[in-house]
Order: C-alpha cells, then sequence, then structure tokens
C-alpha cells in the first residue's frame, strides 16, 4: 500500500539500502539492497521479488539495448561492471582491473547511445584520499580512464545531446563535467555546479525539461540544476540521505537510504532522451 508523505508517494518500503534505480522496457522497476546483496524487481502489478543476488556490493544499474542488465559493483570479489542475463539466469564480470590494477569498486553506470559506458570507481576514497576514478567502457572490450584523483566519484549522467558526460564528486560537493568530442574523445573536467551542502551529490538524471535532477546526499532534497549549473530549487526526497534517481513516464522515483523506502515525486517532468529507446 502506498502513503502519502507530502507531495510524495512511498513506492516501497522495508528495504534496507535501496539504491540504483532503474526501468526495463515492460516497466518493471529494479533497485539494490545492497546490504544483502540483492536487486529487487518491481512489477507494475506489485509484485516484489529477488531477481538476481551478486553477492558483493551492487550499488548501480543499467539496462543495454540487448536487455542484460549491468551492474556497478562494489563488492571484494567484483570491484567492477556485472552484466546480468535478461532473464536472469547468469552473470559475469565485464571488467575490474585497469591496466592490470584492480578497479577501486563501480558506484553508478550509464550508457550512451553507441554503447559506450562510462562509471564511476569510488570505493575506498574519500576527501582525503582522493583516489577515485571514471571510466569509459567501449563496446570492443576497451576501458578507457576519464578522469583520476576524484574525492568519491559517484552518480554519472549523460546530456540528451550526448555533447557532454556529468560525475558527482561526492566529498567535494560539486558535479564536475567532460565534453564529448566530435571525434569521441572525451575533454578534461569541467566544473558544472556546487552543492554546498555535505555530505554532497549521489546520483543523477537529466528531465525532458533540460535540468538534472541530482539526489543530494545528507540534504534530504533533490536537487534540480539548470543547464548553465545553476541551482533552481529543491524538491522534498522523502528522507534525509537519497542516493539516486530514475524517471518513468511523467514521475521521478527516489531511493531513499536511511528511511529503506522508495518515493515517487510526481512532477510532470519525464526524461530527456533524443532517442527512441531501443529496449
Amino acid at each position: 500500500m502506498t502513503s502519502r508523505i507530502g507531495n510524495i508517494t512511498q513506492y516501497a518500503s522495508n528495504v534496507d539500502a535501496p539504491e540504483g534505480p532503474a526501468f526495463d522496457r515492460a516497466g518493471n522497476f529494479y533497485h539494490v539492497d545492497w546490504t544483502i546483496s540483492a536487486i529487487i524487481k518491481h512489477t507494475p502489478s506489485g509484485e516484489r521479488s529477488e531477481f538476481f543476488n551478486t553477492g558483493g556490493i551492487p550499488a548501480g544499474l543499467a539496462f543495454h539495448p540487448d536487455g542484460s542488465l549491468w551492474v556497478a559493483d562494489e563488492g571484494e570479489n567484483i570491484h567492477g561492471l556485472l552484466r546480468i542475463e535478461p532473464d536472469g539466469s547468469a552473470a559475469r564480470i565485464v571488467v575490474n582491473r585497469y591496466h592490470g590494477q584492480p578497479l577501486n569498486g563501480a558506484n553508478d553506470l550509464v550508457f550512451d547511445r553507441a554503447g559506450n559506458l562510462y562509471f564511476s570507481d569510488p570505493w575506498g576514497t574519500s576527501a582525503e584520499n582522493p583516489s577515485g576514478g571514471f571510466y569509459r567502457y567501449l563496446p570492443d572490450d576497451e576501458l578507457e580512464q576519464v578522469d583520476f584523483g576524484l574525492a568519491f566519484p559517484n552518480g554519472v549522467a549523460i546530456r540528451p545531446d550526448e555533447t557532454y558526460i556529468y560525475l558527482a564528486e561526492t566529498y567535494r560537493n560539486r558535479i564536475l563535467c567532460y565534453e564529448i568530442n566530435s571525434d569521441g574523445t572525451v575533454g578534461p573536467r569541467e566544473h558544472f555546479a556546487d552543492t554546498p551542502t555535505p555530505p554532497g551529490p549521489d546520483g543523477m538524471a537529466f528531465g525532458d525539461n533540460g535540468s538534472l535532477y541530482v539526489a543530494h546526499f545528507g540534504a534530504g532534497v533533490i536537487d534540480v540544476v539548470a543547464p548553465n549549473g545553476e541551482v533552481l530549487r529543491a524538491l522534498p526526497s522523502g528522507g534525509p540521505t537519497p542516493t539516486n534517481v530514475a524517471f518513468y513516464e511523467r514521475s521521478l522515483y527516489i531511493t531513499e537510504g536511511k528511511g529503506g523506502s522508495i518515493y515517487r515525486l510526481d512532477i510532470g517532468v519525464g526524461e530527456l532522451r533524443p532517442f527512441v529507446r531501443p529496449w
């Protein structure tokens, strides 16, 4: 049963540590519960079940055009990217090393139209130990390092015209962006926006109004950031520790960590995509 908290609908509750919201082509809703290594599936009719258990610390989810579910997992035996078959029957580690060295542990991820996958790699990093990385995994199995020396790189979002990729750097309370050049290369980091209330920004998604919606962990709000980097307003998130957001139809779905709930915010804004979703 749903309940109202202000203008927010509680979509699901009793989840220890929800994060990584994602929808498949049938409208099924997925999220992780990292304390039990689980990926949870909710059907449109309200049925809830465990879709897959990674045995690690899953954090971010993204669907590939072929229907497979890709997972950013921070667990010791994975600490990289995991690909799960569309029916949840099997999984394999796609990448967890760069130039022969283990990754820290991936946290969030997003595909572009060409099938390139951008992901953050923050596990174990902090303001005192800024050794987080930001990577792009190409369809030909090549892994590129986009940036390094980051203080917990976290949420990832791509601008709908795919000219920039955005990255939340949680412990420096800011959002970075990187230009995607016409030749496919990625430019150096640029400053996009500040989120001064600690701990900082977490998961993010673009709305079809052109704004970036940012789960502001510790502030209890969803920051709405204009294309010029100005924070326009703060929307309620349902609790103090929103971890990530995802659009479906005209609503924003929010995973809230401390309260163990998922909330739906009906804001009349949908996900902005410049192309027809291929899955």
